[in-house]
Parts: structure tokens; sequence; C-alpha cells
């Protein structure tokens, strides 16, 4: 199991293609080492899940109910873009064009570790999502972590 902590800042080549720096490289379990699923991440970013993660994340998303309008439309959403990505001899991933459309990343970008995944954000972009909360770090200490 994987536990990914911390931000690094990446260029995005022309292929589309982000390092995967070697802190979170060396966090990845035994066979899921070099296996990802690329996917639609919440608010304007790229979720990164290593194989193993994912799996755990799939049988959750599979113990809710198809029938569901509200399930339906996630499960769409989330992973009709979605990717398998094995980090290449450089330790970069792909990311298919339109996830980079989707977080508005062209040239640089964060990667920033979220416990069992990465987020990949423009640098601008998570500025700005960090801005928007009426909510301070604090506040929401003191409602999660009791």
């Amino acid at each position: 199991m994987a536990a990914f902590r911390g931000s690094y800042m990446h260029s995005i080549d022309h292929k589309g293609r982000i390092s995967v720096p070697a802190r979170f490289r060396k966090a990845l379990s035994g066979r899921a080492s070099a296996t990802f699923v690329i996917v639609r991440g919440l608010e304007t970013c790229v979720a990164i899940y290593p194989q193993d993660e994912w799996k755990r994340m799939e049988e959750r998303l599979r113990s809710r109910s198809f029938y569901d309008e509200t399930n339906r439309r996630f499960l769409r959403t989330m992973t009709i873009d979605s990717d398998d990505a094995t980090l290449d001899a450089q330790g970069r991933v792909a990311i298919p064009p339109r996830l980079l459309a989707h977080a508005r990343l062209t040239k640089e970008a964060m990667v920033n570790g979220v416990i069992d995944h990465l987020e990949i954000w423009d640098p601008a972009q998570f500025d700005e999502y960090l801005k928007s909360s009426n909510r301070t770090y604090e506040d929401m200490a003191g409602e999660l972590l009791l």
C-alpha cells in the first residue's frame, strides 16, 4: 500500500508525459510498482492511482448500484477518459489529451501526493482552488480529525 505525501513541480512534454517523482516511485508497492490508472480527478486535476490502490477504489465503486442515476453518471464521467499507464524508462506517464484539457495542463504541473493517489494540477488552478474555500485548515481539521 502506497503512502504519497508532498508536492513537486514538473514539466509536461509535448507528448503529454509527466515524470512521477522518484520519492513517489519509491513509495509504490511490489507488483504495482510501475502500473497506474489515470482518471479524471475532482475539481480541475488528473488523478493517478497505482494499480493496487485502484483495485480498492474499483471494489468500492462496484459495490454501488448502477441502477442509481448519480452512481451511473459519476462512473461514466470518471472513467470515460481513463487509461492504464506504465512508467517509461525515464519514470514518466502519458496523460490522455482529454484529461490534459480537463485539468488545463499545458507546460508546468504540480504532482501532489494525496495519501493513496497522486493528483496532477496546473499550479495556477491549484492556487485558485486553495483560495476558493471559505473554510480554514483548522476548521476542516477540527471536523475531520475528531
